[in-house]
C-alpha cells in the first residue's frame, strides 16, 4: 500500500513537473514569437521611415537641381523676372529641405531627453508673420486669414518656436482645407496660437494619434505627404519650452491645432494675461489669396 502510494505520488509529481516544463516551453515560445513580432514591426517601421524620408528629401533636391540646371543652360536667354522666379523657387525648396533635415536631427535628441532649449524674450507675432510668408509662397491656392495681435512677447527659444509654428503651418498647407486661419489670444500666463482649416477634420479617436510618429490625420487635402514627424516634434518642442499643444474640432467643419507659449513677464508693460494687453494691441489683420 505504501509502495503503491509512493509510486502514484512519484508519477503525480513527475506529471506535474512535465506539465510545468511543457508550460515553460510554451511560454518561452510565446515570448520568442512576441519578440520576433516586435522586431519585425520595428524593422518594418524603420524601413518605412527610411523610404519616406528618402522620398521627402529627394523631392526638394530634385527641384533645386532641376532649376539650377535650367538656369545654367538658359541664363543668357532668360529675362530678369524668370531668373528671379527660378531663384525664388530654389530658395523655398532649400528652406523646405533645411526644415526636413532639422526635424530628422532633432527627433533622437528629443527622445533621449538631450535637447536643450535657450529661451529668451521674443516677438511671436513677427516670427509667425515671417513664417506665413515663407510657407505660403506666392501663387498658393489657399484663402489665408491671419488675425494675430502685433507685438506679442513670449519667453521661448526662437529657433524651436519657429520650428513649432512652421510645422503647424506646413501641416495646414499639406492636409488642411481651402481656408486657413491663424489666430491668437492671451490665456493666463501663456499665449495661445490657433491654426485652423475648413477641411474634413480629424476623427475624435485620431486626434491624439496624429501626435505619434509616422501617423497622419485624414484631412480633406491629405495625400500622405510628409514623414509624419512634424506634429509629434512640434508638440514635444512646445512642451519642452513650457507650453502645450492639442487638436480639437472646428465648427462646422475642419480642425484646430492649438499651441501655447509662456508669456514674457510684464509683456508690453501690462500684467500677464491682462485683458488690456489684448484690447490695446493692434489686431494686425490681413489676408492673402
Amino acid at each position: 500500500m505504501s509502495a503503491g502510494f509512493s509510486v502514484l505520488a512519484a508519477l503525480a509529481i513527475g506529471g506535474a513537473g512535465l506539465l510545468i516544463a511543457a508550460g515553460s516551453v510554451v511560454w518561452a515560445q510565446l515570448q520568442m514569437r512576441a519578440a520576433r513580432s516586435s522586431f519585425d514591426e520595428a524593422t518594418r517601421m524603420k524601413t518605412e521611415f527610411v523610404s519616406t524620408i528618402s522620398h521627402e528629401l529627394r523631392t526638394p533636391l530634385t527641384s533645386i537641381a532641376g532649376f539650377a540646371e535650367a538656369l545654367q543652360e538658359t541664363w543668357g536667354s532668360l529675362g530678369s523676372a524668370e531668373i528671379m522666379e527660378f531663384l525664388g523657387i530654389m530658395t523655398r525648396e532649400a528652406e523646405h529641405l533645411s526644415t526636413l533635415v532639422e526635424d530628422i536631427l532633432v527627433l533622437p535628441r528629443l527622445e533621449a531627453g538631450r535637447l536643450e532649449v535657450d529661451p529668451e524674450i521674443m516677438d511671436l507675432s513677427a516670427l509667425t508673420a515671417e513664417l506665413v510668408e515663407s510657407v505660403f509662397a506666392p501663387g498658393h491656392d489657399r484663402e489665408l486669414d491671419m488675425a494675430l495681435p502685433t507685438g506679442v512677447k513670449v519667453f521661448a527659444d526662437p529657433k524651436r518656436a519657429g520650428q513649432v509654428i512652421r510645422n503647424l503651418l506646413a501641416n495646414a498647407m499639406n492636409h488642411g482645407g481651402e481656408e486657413i486661419a491663424i489666430e491668437g489670444s492671451y490665456a493666463g500666463t501663456h499665449y495661445l496660437v490657433v491654426i485652423s482649416d475648413n477641411g474634413s477634420g480629424i476623427a475624435a479617436d485620431r486626434r491624439e494619434l496624429v501626435f505619434e510618429q509616422f501617423e497622419q490625420g485624414e484631412g480633406s487635402n491629405s495625400n500622405k505627404n510628409g514623414a509624419g514627424l512634424g506634429l509629434p516634434i512640434a508638440r514635444r518642442l512646445s512642451r519642452q519650452m513650457g507650453g502645450d499643444m492639442w487638436c480639437e474640432a472646428r465648427f462646422p467643419t475642419g480642425v484646430r491645432f492649438c499651441v501655447t507659449f509662456p508669456l514674457a513677464e510684464n509683456s508690453q508693460g501690462h500684467e500677464i494675461g491682462s485683458d488690456a494687453v489684448f484690447s490695446a494691441a493692434n489686431p494686425g489683420r490681413f489676408s492673402w489669396r
